[in-house]
């Protein structure tokens, strides 16, 4: 017999920290747009064996810089850590763990109903307290845009079930803060 101790390393999306202890948190990071530049912050992300929940990656307000918005479930410590390595990387600006409170964050969706079972008028108006648009209409489907918050994404989802989904694109969330610390 051996005294050798195994080690194991967690699966990717596997969190380190105690069950229980997760909530998501959303990141904000500014990064110059250089070659490279956000592949070495995604590379964090997966190296560190963050459990990604979303990501958004677009041009910020300055021409010369990216925003990139993560949502990642994990203990507060182990976000923090992730903070401090992201802030390490070569071409980031800043990064911000920003809470519910201090975010503004939207997500779009494009969710394609089935006419099948309902008519159009229906479907238009089972959107209307979502603030859906239609973008598109054929004899087989309606096509919608809804923005906002997930938990309205997911109402305005739950809504449209009945008369069949027939796919749905999300952007995943995008968010600024209210006081614009992430400028």
């Amino acid at each position: 017999m051996s005294n050798t101790a195994t080690t194991t390393t967690p699966r990717a999306h596997h969190s380190n920290a105690p069950q229980g202890t997760e909530k998501t948190h959303t990141l904000i990071i500014l990064v110059q747009d250089r070659p490279g530049s956000v592949d070495r912050v995604v590379g964090v992300l997966r190296r560190r064996r963050s459990m990604l929940q979303s990501l958004s990656i677009a041009p910020g307000a300055q021409s010369e810089m990216f925003r990139i918005t993560a949502q990642v479930k994990d203990a507060e410590v182990v976000v923090d850590h992730l903070v401090a390595q992201i802030q390490k990387v070569v071409d980031v600006q800043h990064v911000a763990n920003v809470s519910s409170e201090q975010a503004i964050t939207r997500e779009l969706a494009i969710i394609q109903v089935e006419t099948a079972n309902a008519d159009s008028n229906a479907i238009i108006s089972t959107g209307q307290p979502f603030g859906a648009v239609v973008i598109d209409a054929t004899p087989e489907a309606v096509t919608l845009e809804v923005t906002g918050d997930a938990a309205k994404i997911a109402e305005a989802l739950a809504a449209f079930q009945q008369y069949g989904i027939r796919d749905v694109a999300r952007s995943g969330p995008v968010a600024l803060t209210r006081d614009a610390a992430t400028k």
